[in-house]
């Protein structure tokens, strides 16, 4: 069907790439100009060529390519063109392309022509020629095209070039692994002989050691457990080496798998009872199955070694046996422990993989991968997933008979033990000894280490000269050394929970916390770590495996120090923790001491004449108070002669109404309740009258034959204390000036927050009345205008109130105070404030409220400061609700007590001392004027002022009111 030709007729006239299309033109022809323009915007090379090859038409990315002109080519043989200029073979091969298609044959082939930048670079394209038909099936056109392939061509080579690096390397990695195999085979091989020489002699030794004490069978089941663990990791590196070198082979046996169980089950009964785990066997009573009998015991003693490894004690362990339908069995082994994290159920079975993400994880991550070989060696599955009720369960589906074709020998293998060589169960705890023992003058060391033979073991090297203290891990140990600090402490670095380089810098970093030396025991031989622990935290390293006598001289040393400084600081009165400075320091005390003999010589003549001439008086006193000895001062001071005032009680000569107290004082001195004190007294002279004196009193210790003295210092203040009582009033005033000039400094330092308002009240005020001015005054500008400058005054006016408070605060105006109605008035003054902030208060009082005297006005101003300032300080306070509490008790002294309460983030420590003073304010933008003031009023009241340091939450800020 041909289309309407007013449906394919442009609208106006369209010009496209230099093809101009008329509104005007024929249908043919406007189909012509069309397929040019189709033609033209093509990016393949695309032409049209007559049988022999001529050029008939040309699309102009082909020709924009080859920097040539569609005159150039047209008429012209399609091979001598400038995209062909590459080669005369090039040409030749499109000659022969050409005569070939004309035969009505499709040919293709890839080219490098001239086709980019004008004809200045080559490119790489598809070229093919399809030979186009007439109505009567005669070839009548050749159609070249032609496809950039430039980038494929060179991705190909890359994606070659790396196939071939990557095949190399796999190669290599494979060599590579093949070397590491035999490598872990014949080092197993060789472990195994010297393993051997070391199980038997001590398996020796402990069947025939009949009169072997505790201490040597406890070395010999160290031995013993440690070497069955060793050879345990040999037996796993081999199994795995012939695995991996396909020359694993299966031994089937028809067995009671049951019975298996129970047998294998039966050799951790030891390990149970003693970490009292409950270990069960459910299921079938009997089950027969052909399997590799030996690698089926690894695959059960494996999986209850893992299981008693992560059951805490006190736990459960429970193994399952049962068939399943397909001919297959099920054993499943679970466990009450920590169970198996969802992200490691999919690598659990990997090689070297352990099931806790800890450092200081036991196990060579070999058990549960020597399972999954052993099971795929049976054609079986393996699988873990959580328990019911907590941990892991581990299940095994096997089945149940051997392939066909597979020797089954018969009888079971029941002449065989169920835990042959190498699958040895957990054995039961080594003997713990009689550990921390305290034994008095011995040095204390403290030993964390995780592993529990090697902490049995450090404890037998190193209990016969210290008091040992064990710990599984370093935050124990962290616990244990700050509760009672040791004189060494031996940590491993690879611990759970802490690491020992975490325990020994957590110490480092507190203050409070001795010099004592650190030895680390670790297994990793890293030079840098090593140097690096040296440099900054620890006193020793050792590498295991270590000699135990190398252990006990190193230790012997580092005590021997630590206890060298300790005597040292002690009798220089030192901190310093070097012995270099110490042995400095004590050749220099014992210069000092011989210079101080000299000076305390000359000393002693200058005492006796200053106590003889001094004009204060000085007297020592037996513990009744009686004098021994007196200056001439003080003799002249009490009117007693030389020889009259020894034996003379100090506390008799004291006024009567002072007797009482300067007797407890004296006896206090000689208890050891205070070391001295000093009193304003009067003393009784012995021709009457008082004398007024300052009086310091200390004790005087023992010395040789002589018990412990009163020294007495006496100073005769008869004249001063009237003038004293005439400089009272005057110290009153001074206060008061004082103030006036703290209020001038206050002001100097304020003008700018005074001056910055008024002037916006000023700019705002012109502005109103520039508004009012207009033809149509703008009465809403006018508004907003005038309660700017409202805000502006008020903030200076409140300024200047404080500070007219803070001069006039000794002007006190008392009358009856109802105290519901003030704390009403001033929550509703400060309603806005408190919804704006979203405080919540709440109000206490007494049932019925006290009575109070006092000036309402300057209690309300006391009370706003403190609710302004806890609102301030829960601003910033999002993640709980903000809650504002004021109480009203009655104070136990009289009179009421006043506290607010905030539960912001409190008042920082060191600021107790300063908060109450002129100036000082904890805020950015606080003039530190609210507390000041406050502290005045409550203080005119004749009351007090303080932060409650109580513990609770916030700031509590209380003061008093007493009766008037």
């Amino acid at each position: 069907m041909i289309p309407d030709d007013d449906i394919c007729r442009v609208a106006r006239r369209t010009s496209v790439r230099g093809v101009v299309i008329e509104a005007g033109d024929a249908r043919d022809v406007r189909r012509q100009k069309m397929a040019r323009i189709i033609l033209d915007s093509m990016y393949q090379f695309l032409g049209l060529l007559d049988l022999d090859g001529t050029v008939l038409e040309i699309n102009q990315a082909a020709l924009n390519g080859a920097g040539v002109g569609l005159e150039d080519v047209i008429g012209r043989p399609f091979w001598e063109a400038r995209w062909w200029e590459v080669s005369e073979e090039v040409r030749q091969r499109v000659r022969e392309m050409i005569a070939t298609a004309r035969t009505g044959q499709f040919v293709r082939c890839d080219f490098e022509v001239f086709g980019d930048l004008q004809g200045s670079r080559t490119i790489v394209i598809d070229f093919s020629l399809t030979p186009i038909l007439d109505d009567e099936g005669e070839v009548a056109f050749l159609l070249p095209e032609g496809r950039n392939i430039t980038e494929k061509i060179a991705g190909n080579a890359e994606l070659s070039r790396k196939n071939s690096e990557l095949q190399g390397a796999l190669e290599r990695l494979k060599e590579l692994d093949g070397y590491k195999t035999r490598f872990f085979a014949n080092v197993s091989h060789e472990l195994r002989t010297p393993l051997a020489l070391i199980l038997g002699p001590v398996d020796q030794l402990i069947k025939d050691g009949t009169g072997l004490g505790e201490r040597e069978r406890f070395r010999l089941a160290a031995i013993q457990r440690n070497a069955r663990s060793l050879l345990q990791q040999v037996n796993n590196l081999l199994d795995l080496a012939r695995i991996d070198a396909d020359r694993m082979p299966m031994a089937y046996v028809n067995a009671d798998l049951v019975a298996l169980v129970r047998e294998i089950a039966a050799g951790f009964e030891a390990a149970a009872e003693d970490r009292h785990i409950s270990l069960g066997l459910r299921g079938e009573d009997e089950l027969y199955a052909e399997v590799d009998r030996a690698k089926f015991v690894r695959v059960m003693a494996n999986l209850l070694s893992n299981a008693f490894k992560f059951t805490p004690a006190g736990g459960r362990i429970a193994c399952q046996v049962e068939s399943v339908p397909g001919g297959r069995v099920l054993i499943g082994v679970q466990d009450t422990g920590p169970g198996v994290p969802d992200a490691m159920k999919a690598h659990i079975f990997d090689r070297f993989t352990q099931g806790r993400d800890d450092p200081g994880a036991g196990g060579s991550g070999l058990g549960l991968n020597i399972v999954k070989e052993f099971v795929d060696l049976h054609r079986g599955t393996v699988v873990v997933m959580d328990a019911p009720g907590g941990g892991a369960l581990f299940q095994v589906e096997l089945p149940a008979r051997a392939p066909e074709g597979a020797f089954v020998r018969s009888g079971g293998g029941k002449d065989m033990p169920a835990l042959a060589e190498g699958a040895f169960p957990l054995a039961p705890d080594l003997p713990r000894p009689a550990t921390e023992v305290f034994h008095p003058g011995k040095p204390k060391v403290l030993v964390a280490e995780d592993n529990p033979d090697l902490r049995l073991f450090l404890y037998d090297v190193l209990s016969d000269e210290y008091n040992v203290i064990l710990r599984e891990d370093g935050e124990a140990a962290f616990q244990a050394a700050i509760a009672d600090p040791p004189d060494l402490i031996i940590t491993d670095l690879m611990m759970p929970r802490w690491g020992g380089e975490r325990f020994v810098r957590a110490l480092s970093e507190r203050r409070d916390f001795p010099n004592v030396p650190v030895l680390v025991l670790s297994a990793r031989a890293d030079d840098a770590l090593r140097e690096n622990l040296l440099e900054h935290l620890v006193q020793d390293y050792l590498t295991k495996p270590f000699s135990a006598q190398e252990l006990r001289a190193r230790a012997r040393n580092l005590v021997t120090v630590k206890r060298t400084v300790d005597i040292l600081q002690r009798e220089l009165n030192s901190q310093a923790s070097d012995i270099l400075e110490l042995t400095a320091g004590l050749v220099a005390s014992r210069k000092s001491l011989q210079r101080s003999f000299a000076a305390l010589q000359v000393s002693d003549r200058r005492w006796q004449g200053l106590y003889e001439n001094t004009a204060v008086g000085i007297a020592l006193a037996d513990r009744d108070g009686k004098i021994l000895s007196a200056n001439p001062a003080l003799q002249r001071m009490l009117g007693y002669a030389r020889d009259e005032i020894v034996g003379v009680s100090l506390i008799e000569l004291t006024a009567p109404c002072e007797r009482g107290l300067t007797e407890r004082n004296v006896h206090g001195l000689f208890d050891g309740d205070f070391p001295s004190y000093t009193v304003q007294k009067r003393y009784e002279k012995k021709e009457g009258g008082y004398l007024w004196a300052n009086v310091s009193a200390s004790r005087i210790p023992a010395m040789d034959e002589d018990g412990p003295m009163l020294a007495v210092i006496v100073e005769d203040i008869t004249a001063r204390m009237e003038a004293e009582r005439s400089l009272a009033a005057t110290r009153a005033e001074l206060t008061r000036v004082a103030r006036f000039t703290a209020m001038g400094e206050l002001v100097a330092s304020i003008a700018h927050e005074i001056n910055q308002p008024l002037a916006a009240v000023i700019t705002n005020s012109q502005a109103a009345l520039r508004w009012l001015s207009h033809d149509e005054p703008n009465l809403v500008e006018v508004a907003a205008a005038l309660q700017r400058a409202n805000r502006d005054a008020s903030l200076a006016g409140a300024v200047i109130s404080r500070i007219r408070g803070f001069l006039r605060a000794g002007q006190i105006r008392r009358a009856p105070v109802d105290l519901a109605r003030m704390l009403d008035e001033v929550l509703q003054m400060l309603q806005l404030m408190l919804t704006e902030a979203g405080v919540d208060p709440c109000v206490r009082l007494p049932d019925p409220p006290p009575r109070l005297i006092a000036d309402a006005v300057q209690l309300q101003q006391v009370l706003i400061n403190l609710i302004v300032n806890a609102v301030d300080a829960m601003r910033e306070q999002s993640e709980r609700a903000r809650l504002l509490q004021i109480d009203v008790v009655a104070d136990p002294a009289g009179g009421l007590r006043f506290s607010v309460r905030d539960n912001g983030p409190g008042v920082a420590a060191g600021s107790d001392a300063r908060m109450f003073e002129a100036f000082f304010s904890t805020k950015p933008d606080g003039l530190g004027m609210g507390l000041a003031i406050s502290r005045s009023i409550v203080e005119n009241h004749g009351g007090r002022l303080w932060l409650a340091r109580d513990g609770g939450p916030g700031a509590c800020f209380e003061f008093t009111i007493p009766d008037n």
